[in-house]
């Protein structure tokens, strides 16, 4: 197979990004499956675990969760550039848009994928 001109850039772009990647963000896929199996071993290895990991909370909120999702979206959060905040709050038509799909249409749609697959839990449709 040949490659015509007009494949070889798009492969050169492709690689190019993917060189520039760091290593924790080319293998993500690979860390969060061993994050996975680390966490299922344990839990097989160390009987009380579970239990252990129930007793420690705060205000009904468990503390290793909350541990865990801050520590996992602070890198996120953290390179927010706030400097063109401005610049994407001044398209009116990407904000209530954004807006629209976020506060109604998406938790319509959770509330509708409730009532179809979990008819018998209504405690999950609410909230």
């Amino acid at each position: 197979m040949s490659v015509t001109p007009t494949q070889a850039p798009a492969m050169t772009e492709e690689s190019s990004v993917v060189q520039r990647l760091s290593t924790l963000d080319r293998f993500l896929a690979v860390w969060i499956l061993l994050a996975m199996a680390l966490g299922l071993g344990l839990g097989r290895l160390i009987p009380g675990l579970n239990d252990a990991l129930a007793k420690v909370e705060v205000g009904g909120i468990s503390l290793p969760i909350a541990v865990g999702l801050l520590i996992m979206m602070y890198p996120v959060l953290a390179k927010v550039r706030y400097d063109k905040l401005d610049v994407v709050t001044r398209d009116r038509k990407l904000m209530v848009s954004s807006l629209v799909i976020n506060w109604i249409i998406g938790p319509a749609v959770m509330f509708a994928l409730a009532w179809i697959f979990l008819p018998d839990l209504p405690e999950y449709r609410t909230g």
